[in-house]
């Protein structure tokens, strides 16, 4: 297998609450049948999906029009029939995936609209190949007056961050302030979503965008990925979110990305801790979000989202606070008199009679 070295972080939490949760016939036959006696993560090599191709099967919607970029949404089911997953990708072709306000605007939509979906377990968010212009010649030296050729290129981003074009044409204290609320608003939609949420990092990662993927539970990246916080070499500061930085990556690096404006390689974001999976390429990148979808897909839905909403609460409550919102948590799952749980430990049960027999 061609992925490097995995870093598994579990930590889970979001703060919305699901009323209801769905059936899942085949819950109680299949959450233990990838996962050994020790938790042991199934065989990425063998549970490669690819998304692309399964597009065609799911359902997919784009959120806005192509003259400002898209929100390109997809929904596909899980294995053993325990409900779905979402991918989101953030697509400005023009602008390496600038998040701009309709797109800013879309994209919050979407997380809201995932999240009251008591169907969906898991969010990954990834940008879209831009294609941009770049100049090309036969030779270094040239003795006509031609112009080089300006021809579409592939590079990867998964975000360049705020569109910077949209941010100099911001006149007034009140008009700056309308722009990144709108930015926190959507950082917000992703902190506190009910699902496991993954940014799927493949390129540029710069500014609001690593705010985004701040926000996210885990963030997988291509080992060509680089990462920064560009605002000050643009005359401004970085805020709102950039604020899950010091959480992550601890307060003097936390100062030295903000303060200083340098890009970091991919390497580097996976020492400090920014960077949780390492991947040598896109494809390998997506052998590790095939495996995380499988290990999701075998755990209880509703303990899942619950265990989400208390590790957001732990991130915003003092110590007394946390502890007690976590007996509440315990509680929350038998609502229903305990449906989930019960199975669950039923299963548990018979396994380890069954073993001894």
């Amino acid at each position: 297998m061609t992925t490097s070295n995995r870093r598994i972080i579990m930590s889970f939490g979001r703060l919305f609450a699901v009323k209801s949760w769905p059936s899942y016939p085949n819950l109680q036959a299949a959450p233990f049948s990838s996962i050994g006696h020790h938790g042991s993560r199934p065989d990425p090599s063998k549970t490669r999906v690819n998304l692309v191709a399964r597009r065609l099967q799911s359902t997919s919607t784009s959120t806005t029009t192509s003259s400002t970029g898209e929100i390109i949404q997809s929904i596909q089911p899980m294995p053993y029939g325990t409900g779905n997953y979402a991918t989101v990708i953030i697509s400005n072709h023009t602008r390496l995936n600038s998040l701009n306000s309709k797109l800013i605007a879309q994209l919050t939509q979407t997380m809201h609209t995932l999240a009251k979906d008591p169907t969906v377990r898991l969010t990954i968010l990834r940008g879209s190949t831009p294609l941009v212009s770049s100049d090309t010649s036969s030779s270094t030296t040239t003795t006509t007056t031609t112009p080089p050729t300006r021809v579409k290129k592939h590079v990867a981003s998964f975000s360049s961050g705020a569109d910077i074009y949209e941010m100099s044409r911001l006149t007034t204290s009140e008009e700056a302030r309308v722009f990144i609320s709108k930015l926190s608003g959507l950082c917000e939609s992703i902190r506190r979503h009910t699902t496991v949420t993954v940014a799927a990092i493949d390129g540029l990662c710069f500014g609001g965008a690593l705010e985004v993927a701040a926000c996210a539970d885990w963030r997988y990246a291509t080992r060509t990925s680089t990462f920064g916080m560009p605002e000050t070499k643009h005359g401004i500061p970085s805020v709102i979110h950039a604020r899950l930085l010091a959480n992550i990556v601890g307060w003097q690096r936390c100062r030295e990305l903000v303060y200083l404006a340098r890009v970091y390689d991919a390497d580097t974001m996976f020492s400090w801790g920014l960077v949780d999976v390492l991947a040598d390429d896109a494809p390998a990148l997506q052998v590790e979000i095939s495996a995380l979808v499988r290990e999701i897909a075998t755990l209880g839905p509703q303990a899942l989202r619950e265990q989400k909403a208390l590790v957001t609460a732990w991130e915003d409550l003092d110590l007394r606070q946390g502890i007690d919102a976590g007996v509440d948590a315990f509680a929350n799952m038998w609502r229903d008199g305990g449906s989930e749980p019960k199975a669950f430990m039923k299963h548990f049960t018979e396994r380890k009679k069954n073993a001894k027999a």
